[in-house]
């Protein structure tokens, strides 16, 4: 069964069907579209008639009419087809119009379907055939001979059952029995003299059985004993079955032979008139193929009148290189008796142009004393025009799927590919052909094949669209992101039948996206530069005012001890600074994990209160026992950050700032799931309903030139979306703001329970005198590691950049059991000495310490064998860390 594209089948029939259609809202009347007839019929344009309301445009020739059809666009959406109506047209005229009207079942919701069809010809040859036979019953009541016709209704056999259709009254007069009625042919065998009843009826019985036209003459005797001879003509139809269908009989009184020549004159002209209203052009020819008699039709087909084409050869008004098959098909025919001869050619026309024509019939007449041939053709230019529309739009279509940039392909039910665009088979690297009938587990592999297959799934037992981020591999080797929609592909009923599957690629979209947020973070970290860079010269003037306290020896003993142990906490406060300031600015994707929101709320606002304005009281309500969130903490500490500033931004003369925490679920959220949520509120400017509608716009800010870039908001929507969750903004003018984020809950696991490990222990773990090879640039870091490893028990040798570690490596011969690396070191990077140490002993222990894990400089955290140190580290710190390294 060959697969037609919905889309295109739709609109060839909106376009080629031959009746007018109207689309409306049956709640609102209101026009929603129509086709290019029902465009040609009424005179409107389609802006014009799409302002009007659907009962504007008919009314019923009769009272009630109006009513019946408000009511079904109302009510049912259910009328079938029925006459009386009339279509208005742009000019105030009314067109006599069938209409039919039913409902389409389609979402969002259902549409109202009216379709007219243009009674107009229907209407004239229903006219014309009333009047016609009127007048044949005029005709057939004034002359002498007795028509009549009998159905077959059903009955045990074929000699029952028949009754009458048309009885002449004549055979009333002719029977000398007027006003008797005849329920059927065989009651008339009541009015037969006796002496030749039985003998009619028998010969009756005879046609019916052999099917045989019948002619019998016999006498009819009337109640006064007066007898007529009549001549009985009766002649039996056969349904196409070969059943007996109709019965016609002809009565004439051979004592006026007047009577018999009317009924074949009646005869002929309704032959005639059947003959002339065919829509076809027929042609009657002699055996030299020149045209004897020609039908009304032949007019509207060639433009001749009939007279006009009466003695001309049929070949000379055929198009020359038509010619040969045209004569020989003519040839043909008038030598085989009874032979069809289809045939398509183009015929001359009165005024120059050619018309198609299909020449259904070349028949020779059975009269063998007739030499001639009966052409039936009909014109088929417009069909043929219609035709070709068909197969260029077709092609257009085509070449439209062919040339979309995204991977698009569409499946039956089961997920059997029926066809895709070249596209796809780029993506698949195999050709349509191949692919036909395969499933997307069979023609891909990768872990994101069975997520897409549980998509099409739910999109068969739901009927909704599923969307699906993806990273997939082209059979090139090209990594990309491609944004999948999985949607339901329908049959006419709205009934799901197979899927539509388009994959865009957003891997350019997805970097500047990546880029984006990256920018206003460092954007976020370039305002609070201030306030660390203050906090951060405060914390060093207490570490050198102690030292140099210390080195000039005005402070011994304890004393010294003390403003040691002050220069330490001092060091950690720089150093937990550091860590919050570079955690924020890292660039990372999405990596979620199990998150404590109310200890990273307040490790947060620790960084935060030193950009706050004194006037601003910082208020944090965190709900006890709250459930942990599964996110990703650096990027939930963006979110945090964007809208406290933006709350600070919203009090410039003061105000209070709260942030809350709660389990909590959004309104109108997903069954089944729970969420945590997160509040930060202000007593500031507040927002106006029209400013609070774009705030989640990218760049759109209310701030002046160079205060911003419109990308706070916009980041805190992206982060709480690309986490599974929402943001709910309340706000007006003077009453201030909130803003609640709703993140999915995590689990709670091992970690979450037990208190953390303190870090730096006093004492020193021991070593059992292995050899340690320390790279660092920084002398004061090599030294300081040298001095605790050597206390620690193992034996050191140290480098001062990559390219001497390499060298010191080599010159140990093999001794060298762990190696710490600096990340960013003159010469060669500590991934580069990494590697060339792993090439020469594939089991050595390798720790990176570094303050900065950007850039590359380092290999991924899995690999097995190394662990990183973050700096600033203590020494007891770095001998745990060789240890526990050592033993494993």
């Amino acid at each position: 069964m060959t697969a037609y594209d919905q889309a295109e089948l739709a609109q060839a029939l909106l376009s080629e069907i031959g009746d007018a259609l109207f689309f409306l809202d049956p709640d609102t009347d209101r026009l929603l579209e129509v086709n290019p007839v029902a465009l040609r019929l009424t005179g409107f344009s389609r802006a014009e008639v799409l302002e009007l309301p659907a009962t504007h445009l008919f009314r019923f020739e009769s009272s009630g009419g109006a009513q019946r059809l408000k009511g079904a666009f109302s009510k049912t959406m259910v009328f079938h087809g029925q006459d009386g109506f009339l279509l208005r047209t742009k000019d105030d005229n009314w067109l006599p119009v069938s209409l039919t009207v039913s409902r389409l079942h389609l979402p969002p919701k259902p549409l109202g379907l009216i379709i007219a069809r243009d009674d107009r010809d229907r209407r004239a040859a229903l006219a014309q055939a009333r009047r016609v036979e009127a007048e044949l019953r005029t005709v057939l009541g004034s002359a002498p001979g007795a028509l009549w016709s009998a159905e077959r209704t059903p009955g045990p056999d074929v000699f029952s059952g028949w009754q009458f259709r048309y009885v002449s009254p004549q055979m009333a007069d002719i029977a000398g029995r007027p006003g008797e009625p005849y329920e059927h042919p065989f009651k008339w065998a009541e009015a037969v003299h006796p002496a030749e009843r039985e003998g009619y009826r028998a010969a009756v019985r005879r046609l019916l059985a052999a099917g045989e036209d019948l002619e019998q003459l016999y006498r009819v005797q009337q109640p006064g004993g007066a007898v007529r001879w009549v001549q009985d003509r009766l002649r039996l139809v056969r349904d196409g079955g070969g059943r007996p269908l109709r019965l016609d009989g002809c009565l004439t009184d051979v004592t006026a032979r007047r009577d018999a020549e009317e009924a074949v004159r009646q005869s002929e002209q309704r032959f005639r008139a059947l003959v002339e209203k065919s829509r076809d052009g027929i042609l009657l020819l002699d055996e030299r193929a020149v045209i004897r008699y020609a039908t009304p039709a032949a007019k509207f087909v060639l433009g001749f009148a009939p007279e006009d084409v009466v003695g001309v050869d049929l070949l000379s008004l055929i198009h020359p290189d038509d010619v040969p098959g045209a004569a020989r098909r003519l040839g043909a025919s008038i030598g085989r008796p009874g032979e069809d001869v289809p045939a398509t050619l183009r015929m001359l026309g009165a005024r120059g142009g050619t018309r198609l024509v299909e020449m259904n019939a070349v028949n020779r007449l059975d009269d063998p004393s007739v030499c001639a041939v009966v052409v039936n053709y009909r014109d088929v230019t417009e069909r043929d025009a219609a035709v070709r529309e068909v197969a260029k739009q077709h092609t257009l279509l085509e070449g439209l799927f062919a040339s979309v940039p995204d991977v698009v392909c569409y499946q039956d039910r089961d997920g059997r590919l029926l066809g895709c665009n070249p596209a796809f088979e780029a993506f698949a690297g195999r050709p349509a052909s191949a692919l036909a009938g395969t499933r997307c587990e069979d023609a891909f592999a990768g872990e994101w094949v069975p997520r897409i297959v549980a998509a099409q799934q739910v999109v068969l037992a739901t009927g909704r669209t599923e969307r699906s981020k993806e990273w997939v591999t082209y059979p090139t080797g090209r990594k990309a992101l491609l944004d999948f929609a999985i949607a339901p592909l329908r049959d006419d009923s709205g009934a799901p039948v197979g899927l539509i599957v388009l994959g865009r690629d957003v891997t350019e979209q997805n970097r500047l996206e990546e880029e984006l947020r990256q920018s206003h973070k460092l954007e976020a970290v370039g305002r609070l530069a201030g306030g660390i860079a203050h906090d951060f010269n405060n914390l060093l003037t207490v570490v050198l005012g102690n030292l140099e306290l210390i080195r000039c020896g005005a402070a011994t003993g304890a004393d010294a001890e003390e403003l040691l142990a002050s220069t330490e906490r001092a060091a950690k406060q720089a150093a937990e600074l550091t860590k919050q300031m570079l955690g924020f600015a890292r660039r990372q994707p999405l990596r979620t994990a199990s998150v404590d929101l109310n200890q990273l709320v307040r490790d947060s606002l620790v960084l935060l209160r030193r950009t706050i304005d004194a006037r601003i009281v910082v208020r944090f309500e965190p709900a006890p026992h709250l459930r942990p969130v599964a996110a990703d903490p650096v990027q939930l500490q963006q979110v945090l950050m964007n809208l406290c500033l933006n709350a600070r931004d919203a009090m410039p003369e003061g105000g209070t700032l709260t942030v809350e925490t709660a389990d909590a679920d959004p309104p109108d959220g997903p069954e089944g799931k729970r969420f945590v949520r997160l509040s930060v509120s202000d007593t500031g400017v507040g927002m106006t309903d029209e400013v609070r509608e774009k705030i989640f716009d990218p760049f759109f800010t209310t701030k002046g030139v160079g205060q911003g870039t419109g990308l706070g908001l916009a980041v805190v929507y992206g982060v709480a979306t690309a986490h599974g969750g929402s943001v709910e903004v309340a706000s007006a003018p003077g009453a201030g703001s909130r803003f609640d984020v709703y993140l999915p809950r995590g689990a709670v696991s091992d970690d979450d329970r037990s208190p953390t490990r303190a870090e730096g222990a006093n004492e020193f773990p021991r070593g059992r005198g292995e050899t340690i090879l320390v790279a660092d640039d920084e002398t004061g870091v090599r030294d300081l590691a040298k001095v605790a490893l050597e206390m620690s028990g193992y034996t050191v040798l140290v480098a001062a950049d990559g390219a001497e570690a390499l060298d010191v490596f080599h010159r140990a011969g093999g001794r060298v059991r762990l190696a710490v690396l600096d990340a960013s070191m003159p010469k060669l990077s500590g991934r580069q000495v990494f590697e060339a140490l792993r090439r020469v002993d594939p089991e050595l222990k390798v720790l990176f310490a570094s303050g900065y894990h950007g850039g590359g400089l380092l290999p991924a955290d899995d690999l097995p064998g190394t662990r990183r140190l973050n700096k600033p580290y203590v020494p007891t710190q770095l001998a745990a860390a060789v240890r526990e390294m050592l033993a494993e």
